[in-house]
């Protein structure tokens, strides 16, 4: 069934969305031919944390790389990156670092440059032989990418070593790491508006489409520790979620919307079983994530969540 606001608008929306998405592919095979060439001229430097901040995105070339490599931005995560790591048996991360610098945390292993998720460690599998989170991967090289949720003042990112030496030191981050988010929407133009126009078509018109193709345009890194939910809305319309009150106990309800841009343009914590938003400034895609923050949980069932769409009144 097509909802009322779409049945005009299907038309030229799907059109201009298949231009999109070519425009999207062609400029993110560049971005990784540049990103090849790049590590390739700086292969002898040291390896260390980089977060996603306001001084990484002043850099040359680093928010049209972001928007090509991980375009739904989390706002609710301190996000620290470290890669190349070069891996012949064994990497080790500093759990205890870790566990004094955030409420929980994760830590997702990808290969590198493909960033194929391979592992994942985190709070939710403590505790950790002597405060050391240790993991068997076959040699290569990876991309670690460490999410700190509800981080302390003092929040460190930890010491890593791989096969018994030293990889990166750890690394203290400001309390107000994420403050570029504030106005980060107002960077917001034609140019990111044509290389994303596709996915809120993608989300909206998602029943004509296999669910794995519209979830892997959309959804961010593979984190086993996290259920996603999303929808789009039209401008005027209303997203109502309905939430397990159980789950609210051990897991974090966050929600962001971003503009047909990708640029996130609200975020918050869901801390109540009935929730309402509508979409007042423009047309929004709208990703939810159910975090798990607690060791020893039982298995999520996505029926405890419920996203409806709801037309305006």
């Amino acid at each position: 069934m097509v909802r009322r606001h779409d049945r005009l608008a299907v038309f030229w929306e799907l059109p201009l969305a298949l231009g999109s998405f070519l425009f999207y592919k062609s400029v993110k095979a560049a971005m990784r031919g540049l990103l090849h060439i790049h590590d390739t001229r700086n292969r002898g430097e040291n390896c260390k944390w980089q977060t996603i901040s306001g001084d990484f995105l002043a850099r040359p070339g680093a928010l049209p790389l972001i928007m090509t490599s991980g375009p739904r931005w989390n706002t609710h995560a301190l996000i620290g990156v470290l890669a190349p790591v070069v891996v012949q048996e064994s990497l080790e991360i500093d759990a205890a670092a870790a566990d004094r610098s955030a409420r929980y945390w994760t830590v997702v292993v990808c290969t590198h440059p493909a960033r194929r998720t391979v592992t994942s460690v985190g709070s939710v599998s403590s505790p950790f032989r002597d405060g050391k989170a240790r993991l068997k991967l076959p040699p290569g090289k990876y991309w670690l990418g460490l999410r700190y949720y509800q981080w302390s003042r003092d929040a460190e990112l930890p010491a890593v070593r791989a096969d018994g030496t030293d990889v990166a030191k750890p690394m203290t981050v400001p309390a107000d790491v994420n403050g570029f988010y504030r106005d980060l929407s107002q960077r917001s133009n034609i140019y990111y508006l044509a290389l994303h126009y596709y996915v809120f078509v993608l989300l909206r018109y998602r029943r004509w489409f296999p669910a794995s193709f519209v979830e892997g345009e959309f959804l961010p890194m593979g984190n086993p520790e996290t259920e996603f939910y999303f929808e789009a809305l039209r401008k005027g319309e209303q997203l109502q979620l309905r939430i397990a009150p159980e789950v609210l106990e051990r897991w974090d309800i966050l929600l962001t919307l971003y503009d047909r841009g990708s640029f996130p343009t609200h975020w918050e914590q869901v801390t109540h079983p009935r929730y309402e938003i509508v979409a007042r400034q423009g047309d929004r895609m709208c990703l939810i994530r159910v975090q798990c923050r607690l060791p020893g949980q039982d298995e999520y069932q996505r029926e405890w969540v419920e996203a409806v769409v709801a037309d305006p009144a």
